[in-house]
């Protein structure tokens, strides 16, 4: 997966790094050419100088070949535009923005984007939206041991009973919205083609249940 980072922040370094050690490519851009400086020791990937707003600089981050662009910049209104260009200019197939004023949320809403908030949450929402999307926790509890996640379900899963999601002390299946009508699944519910179905998963489990949801059913 090539990942371009735009920002070099906090968030932005912390993410790098974080993508870096996974084995993902990686090019950070920042308009400040000493941002380079503040990432990891041993950093394996690439740094670009200059606006996240400048197609030649975007480019140069390889954007035309990114499986997904952050925007991480100080500016609310520039990762916005930035995530939207990337989305629709370049078709990223996964553009992430932040946002540090909720006022900006509407805006964002509205245009369909993947916004995030905060330095380390950005971090692991952001890890856990581009690792498992479409697993994206609505709801986190503790210290993020455990999760709350809503998906759609695939249509080779239709028929199967919810019984067969449970996995002891790793995932539960505690709602069903099905026609815009919303249960608490029995034993014997069994999936529907257009169910959205939420689950309550350990952390440690997001990888099963989207392999589940993926068509590898372990």
């Amino acid at each position: 997966m090539h990942v371009v980072i735009v920002g070099c922040g906090r968030a932005g370094t912390a993410l790098a790094a974080r993508l870096d050690a996974e084995g993902d490519s990686v090019c950070a851009v920042d308009r400040d050419s000493q941002a380079q400086g503040r990432l990891a020791a041993g950093f394996g990937g690439e740094f670009v100088a200059g606006s996240g707003l400048h197609r030649p600089v975007l480019e140069a981050a390889g954007i035309e070949r990114a499986d997904a662009l952050v925007a991480l910049t100080s500016s609310d209104s520039l990762n916005i535009v930035i995530a939207r260009v990337a989305r629709d200019v370049f078709r990223v197939p996964h553009a992430i923005g932040r946002l540090t004023d909720f006022e900006h949320v509407p805006v964002a809403t509205e245009l369909g984007l993947d916004m995030v908030t905060s330095v380390q949450m950005t971090v692991d929402r952001v890890h856990r939206m581009l690792r498992h999307r479409p697993l994206e926790p609505e709801y986190t509890f503790g210290n993020g041991e455990t999760v709350l996640v809503r998906a759609p379900v695939p249509d080779y899963l239709a028929g199967r009973p919810v019984t067969e999601f449970a996995v002891e002390g790793e995932i539960t299946v505690v709602e069903i919205t099905r026609g815009g009508h919303s249960t608490v699944p029995g034993p014997g519910t069994t999936l529907r083609k257009g169910d959205r179905v939420s689950f309550v998963a350990a952390s440690s489990a997001l990888r099963r249940l989207h392999s589940f949801l993926g068509g590898r059913w372990e």
